[in-house]
């Protein structure tokens, strides 16, 4: 499956749609209730313009977490395999969702990702590119922050802890625990060092991962 792309003549949804507002709302209630989420440093996503927001990835959960963590449209890149079916790819389209083929470079992808920021928009990558085995934090994959630079936009790391208890690649379905989404100082993307330093920034708040139940 190829990456989505906007129709030529359609805007990019960069703006909250109706079906984004209906995940957000469900996935906002089943993570406080069900799972106690707690969102922390929100202040360092700018309230307005664009941003890229680079998190590591322990679960599916990750996803509608970052969306349930902020008011603002959100815009993920993730891969197209995610989108399997009908109604997975519906929700993905609707939502602004930049789908992209594992493994592969992606100039369409990256083309609709840069434009999202240069309307101001949010988006966010897990530059890991799969889900964590243990919790901690893995190799970031080069040109991650390549979207911000070309664009211009700060980039807000995310470090994300719980959610691989709850949901490790392992197990079919979710079980119980708490989940913790902490938004750190935002950072230029400029400079050869910049990729290290936000993976040694977002691993050093991640740690193991783990949270206590």
């Amino acid at each position: 499956m190829a990456a989505y792309e906007i129709p030529e003549g359609v805007a990019l949804h960069t703006e909250k749609t109706a079906t984004y507002h209906l995940c957000r709302g469900l996935s906002r209630l089943i993570l406080g209730l069900r799972y106690r989420m707690a969102v922390k440093g929100i202040e360092n996503l700018p309230e307005e313009g664009p941003a890229l927001i680079v998190a590591n990835h322990q679960s599916f959960f990750d996803i509608p977490l970052l969306a349930a963590s902020t008011k603002r449209h959100v815009c993920f890149v993730a891969r197209s395999t995610l989108a399997h079916s009908t109604i997975l790819e519906f929700i993905m389209r609707e939502c602004g969702a930049v789908l992209i083929e594992r493994g592969k470079g992606d100039r369409a992808a990256m083309r609709t990702m840069v434009e999202h920021l240069n309307r101001g928009d949010v988006v966010a990558i897990f530059p890991e590119g799969t889900r964590s085995e243990d919790g901690r934090v893995g190799h970031f994959k080069g040109g991650a922050l390549l979207a911000a630079r070309k664009a211009g936009a700060p980039i807000v790391p995310v470090a994300i802890r719980g959610s691989h208890s709850i949901w490790p690649r392992s197990r079919k379905y979710p079980g119980s625990g708490r989940i913790e989404l902490r938004f750190l100082p935002a950072r230029t993307a400029e400079g050869k060092s910049a990729l290290e330093e936000v993976h040694r920034e977002i691993s050093e708040a991640v740690g193991d991962g783990m949270l206590p139940r």
